[in-house]
């Protein structure tokens, strides 16, 4: 390959992005890539660039040429692939979305129930944004979405740009690890059936040499780790759940569980400050490519770079074959939800191209829960985009984890209700 090929990642600051330049190189990056950091704080970014440097001087065969931009149109002008990882409102907005579902005896969520539709109403306009620059001087990039609420904010996208996208998400990859090691098989020995939507998504089918295998995981199901619902439960439902399904089969336990405990936001908020100190103290010290890299770098634990970020992108730039978990348009794959729906699904990946999923069929009583949940997502993108009140109230209704009239009017109040 003579040719280079441009990746933009929009939410280049992010602390964790190191990983992704390690995680290309070690899946055997053969292109030659000139990587883009977009990114408002400019002291991190520049903190960013420097521990990535330092990371890819350990891959001295790999072809990349590291710089960061602050203004996205320039960065995105030419550019083949955009991986978008910004988070709108920051670690505070996603303490607000975990936080404030708890006081309507809802649990508080950042891609789902309340706490989802509170995120999507700063991520949808945000993505937006960008989309449209990306229309007007990067018309042919792909966008790989790692914003939350994944496959609302890719709908949003699909209905009202041009803009090819890709949902990313790492937990189905994670599940399928897990149901392998519980077979003593490697995940490549397997074949997965996999329908659903972003963290609502089940394994319907395990396929070992010809053999389908999931009444065996079935039956062991309670050795199947973060499994997050009753075993009893999955057994009768047929399928294996993401962990996710918790909030909606046992918000009471959730509630219990997380009561008086610091959500996830602010935990993160501190990790992100101790890393933010470890990253300027090791530049301050001088560093250079052949020192140890920041010790903090690892503790955020960004596993999506590695089992999806890496593989998908490769796949596709360098026209590699693969089957990877995606959030595609549903066109068919899976039956019962609306052409257009996002789904995810297991899918081909071939000559650069995302490939149509197989059909997956979900037992009814999952199928309809399914489709409420779709039928959530869908309304409330349209009705944040569109400004339309009595929309969103219609799509929080629909969401499985509201209960009332009166929870979704106090949802609109605290989320949707004066935002410009």
């Amino acid at each position: 390959m003579t040719d280079r090929i441009k990746l933009v990642i929009l939410g280049g600051s992010s602390l964790s992005t190191p990983l992704l330049v390690e995680a290309l190189a070690q899946h055997g990056a053969r292109a030659a890539y000139d990587i883009v950091l977009v990114g408002r704080d400019a002291e991190r970014l520049a903190l960013v660039l420097q521990v990535s440097r330092a990371v890819l001087a350990h891959f001295p065969h790999v072809d990349f040429l590291l710089s960061t931009c602050p203004d996205a149109a320039s960065a995105l002008t030419g550019a083949d692939f955009c991986l978008n990882q910004i988070r709108p409102g920051g670690l505070e907005g996603r303490a607000f979305d975990e936080s404030f579902p708890r006081a309507l005896g809802i649990p508080g969520e950042e891609t789902l129930g309340p706490g989802g539709f509170s995120s999507a109403c700063r991520s949808v306009p945000a993505v937006l944004d960008y989309c449209r620059v990306m229309e007007r001087i990067a018309p042919r990039v792909t966008l790989l979405n790692l914003t939350n609420p994944c496959s609302l904010v890719q709908y949003a996208v699909r209905r009202y740009t041009r803009v090819n996208t890709i949902g990313l998400c790492e937990l189905p990859i994670l599940i399928m690890e897990r149901v392998a090691a519980l077979l003593a098989a490697r995940p490549s020995e397997l074949d997965f059936t996999l329908g659903g939507m972003n963290h609502f998504s089940w394994i319907i089918g395990v396929r070992h040499a010809g053999r389908e295998r999931l009444p065996e995981v079935l039956a062991r199901i309670e050795q199947l780790p973060k499994l997050g619902i009753e075993p009893a439960l999955a057994r009768a439902l047929g399928v294996i759940p993401s962990p996710f399904m918790r909030f909606y089969f046992h918000p009471d336990r959730v509630l219990k569980e997380t009561e008086g405990k610091t959500v996830r936001a602010k935990e993160l908020t501190a990790l992100g400050d101790e890393m933010r100190r470890d990253f300027q103290g090791w530049a301050d010290a001088g560093a250079t490519a052949a020192s140890p890299l920041p010790a903090t770098l690892r503790q955020r634990g960004a596993v999506w770079y590695d089992r999806i970020v890496a593989p998908v992108l490769l796949a596709l730039a360098e026209k590699r074959s693969a089957a990877l978990p995606l959030n595609v348009e549903n066109n068919g794959a899976v039956p019962g939800l609306p052409s257009d729906a996002i789904v995810e699904v297991l899918a081909p990946i071939a000559h650069g191209e995302v490939q149509p999923a197989p059909r997956a069929e979900l037992p009814p009583d999952v199928a309809a829960l399914l489709r409420r949940h779709c039928v959530f997502e869908m309304l409330a993108a349209e009705a944040i985009v569109e400004r339309d009140r009595a929309r969103a109230l219609r799509a929080l209704l629909a969401n499985p984890m509201v209960k009332s009239y009166d929870q979704a009017e106090r949802i609109l109040e605290l989320t949707f209700d004066g935002r410009p």
